[in-house]
């Protein structure tokens, strides 16, 4: 993470973006499957809304943490 303290980078978003929505849908998708669920709409929208916040929880987490990863901390001078 090299964005700082309250920005967020577009490499940053995109690696937020793309890691916790296809970790979260392939994770709804196995269980899906292992519980032999259909592929229509009402069986993906949860696994959808998930990987959705899983995606929003990342970039939150980036906003509110420094070049150093750390949560809550502004730069260091």
């Amino acid at each position: 993470m090299k964005s700082k303290f309250l920005t967020i980078d577009t490499r940053d978003l995109l690696h937020g973006l793309v890691m916790a929505f296809l970790t979260s849908l392939l994770a709804g998708i196995i269980e899906m499957l292992n519980k032999g669920a259909v592929f229509e709409w009402p069986t993906l929208q949860p696994v959808l809304i998930a990987g959705i916040s899983a995606a929003l929880s990342y970039l939150l987490k980036c906003l509110l943490s420094n070049s150093r990863n750390q949560l809550l901390t502004r730069e260091v001078k």
